[in-house]
This record gives structure tokens, sequence and C-alpha cells, in this order.
């Protein structure tokens, strides 16, 4: 079976390599724009998420011969601050083109006019596609927030949770509080009760922390049956923590949005659920094609481009992690 499966992805890998190929042509300048690059603004590289958008992009730079700048931050401590400079020195470089998180609204969306209004064309990735149109961008790339928690929501509902908890990491992102809300409205349907708890920004990445953090909230309520997390830093934190209790008796169910080995080995062992995945490659991948056709041809999809949510449940999870050993990264980190 695995050996079937690696050799679909090699034909996959080797289709796509020649697609995008075809779409550059052979009689196309190399970059998007024949004087700049396309620059892609992405979360910390401590954030496992991060590494399979990079990944993505990085791909679809070599795919298509252009030139292309990743930035992100070093990690989550004064994000807000540090993305915004981040965006306004990407401005200043006049590139061909940037991708950004509308991840942060008040500091974020005048940033985005400002470009766009400078005729960069702007496409906005992962966070923000209610707004894509009116900012002045081309078009946004991510997921439905509310259906990557409500899909994972309901098959919470369905192994019995009654009493979830949302954990968010990231305090003032409406994309994350949109999953939260979905997955809490989901469970409400089902009959239960869950809650969004946030956790503070500077502490994801400290194993020690997220796991106390966790541990507290499960024993200030003992009839808490479910979590749900927004990253996978955190999940695998969280599974430690919840390993803990079950080890009492307890049950705890545990899903979470995004993926990696860890919680692909997780789910394939029946010890999470689910993972409600926005397929991150294809992110950062889309995040260089679109503006690349864009600048060549005029060419872009109509609005939005849906890449999640994907639900990787224990149905599928081990042909979900034989591709991302055979492609390290590509369906999250590892």
């Amino acid at each position: 079976m695995r050996n079937i499966t690696s050799r679909i992805v090699r034909r996959t890998a080797a289709a796509v390599v020649v697609a995008a190929s075809l779409m550059a042509g052979a009689a196309v300048p190399a970059s998007a724009q024949d004087n700049g690059k396309i620059i892609m603004l992405g979360g910390p590289s401590s954030d496992p998420f991060w590494g399979a958008v990079q990944q993505g992009f990085n791909q679809a730079v070599a795919d298509l011969g252009v030139e292309g700048e990743w930035k992100a931050p070093a990690d989550f401590n004064d994000i807000v601050a540090v993305y915004t400079k981040m965006f306004e020195a990407a401005i200043a470089v006049k590139p061909a083109a940037i991708a950004v998180g509308n991840f942060f609204p008040d500091p974020t969306e005048p940033l985005i006019k400002q470009a766009a209004d400078a005729g960069i064309p702007i496409i906005i990735i992962n966070s923000g596609g209610d707004k894509f149109s009116e900012l002045g961008a081309i078009g946004f790339i991510g997921e439905d927030s509310y259906q990557m928690g409500y899909q994972g929501g309901k098959v919470a509902a369905a192994k019995g949770v009654k009493n979830g908890l949302c954990i968010n990491q990231i305090a003032a992102n409406p994309v994350l509080e949109l999953r939260c809300k979905g997955y809490i409205e989901a469970i409400t349907e089902g009959g239960g009760q869950a809650k969004m708890v946030t956790l503070a920004s500077e502490d994801i990445g400290n194993s020690q922390k997220v796991q106390a953090a966790v541990s507290a909230l499960l024993m200030q309520d003992q009839t808490i049956d479910g979590v749900v997390t927004l990253g996978v830093a955190v999940a695998v934190d969280a599974l430690e923590s919840i390993k803990q209790v079950r080890s009492t008796g307890r049950t705890v169910d545990l899903g979470t949005m995004d993926l990696g080995n860890t919680v692909l080995e997780a789910i394939e062992a029946g010890e999470m659920s689910f993972a409600s995945d926005q397929q991150p490659f294809l992110q950062g991948y889309y995040g260089v094609l679109i503006p690349y056709l864009y600048n060549k041809y005029q060419m872009a999809p109509s609005g939005v481009t849906w890449v999640g949510p994907y639900m990787v449940t224990q149905e599928n999870a081990a042909a979900v992690l034989a591709v991302n050993k055979a492609i390290p990264g590509s369906r999250g980190a590892n």
C-alpha cells in the first residue's frame, strides 16, 4: 500500500511541476514582473504550520522560476508590532506582489489598502477572506474558518463530547475566534456546551507552560470531556496533558486544526479524533502562482480560493501520513 501511495505521490508531484512549467511558458520572462519579486509574509517558523506554507512557497518559486522572498517573525513575542513592521518594509521595496495574512485587522488593513493604492498586487492568505475585495486585494487563499471548527466539532459531538474547550493561542485574531465559534456551535447542536479560552501567545513554543496551562484548565472543570486546539504545537503539548488525565480513567477527546506527523500518528492510533486541515502547502504555492498569473496574463480566480477544511480522521490518517513521509512537510510539519 505504501509503495503504491509513494508512486502516486511522485506522479502527482511530477504532474504539478509539468503543469506549472507549461503555465510559465518558455517565452515568458522569469519573474512575475521584470523588475521585482514576490514577497510572502508568513507566521513564525517556530509554528509547524508555517513550515508547510513556506515549503509550498519555495516549491512555487522553483517551479515558476520567479524571484521570491519569504519573511516571517522569529516567534510570537510582540507579534502584532513585528508583523506590522515587516509589512511596512515589504511595501517600501515596491515588489511585484505581496502575499500577506490579515491576521490583525487594525494595523494590517490600512497597509493592504496602501499597497493596493500604490499598484502592488496583494493576495491575502490564511486570514481575512471576507474583506479582500474592499481592501483592494486581487483575491484570498485559505480556509473557511467557521467550517474548520464546525466540522471538527461535528466529529467531536459524534464521539460523545458534551463539555468542550476550544484553546485559542493568539488573542485578537478573528480567524481563530471563528474556528472556536464553529466548534462551539457544533457541540451545542449535538446537545452539549463548549467555550473558548485564550493562552498567552508568548508561551506558545514553551511546552512546559502550555502543558501546565492545559492541565490547569482540565483540573478546574472536571466535566470537560473534549478539547480542540488551533495549531499543531499546542495540540502536541495538550496531548501530553490529556494522556495524564486519561490515566486516571477520565475520558477527554482531543482534536486540532492543522497537521504534522505527530498529530497524524496520534489520530491513526486513536489518541486524537481529528485534524481539520487547511492545507498550508497550497496556501504557500497559490500565494505565488496567483500573483504570477495576474501580473503576466491579468488572470486570477474570481475571488476566494478555498483550501480548507480537509478533514483527517482515523479512516484516512494513514494515507495522509504516507504522503507526508514521502514528501516531508507537504501535509504538515514533521
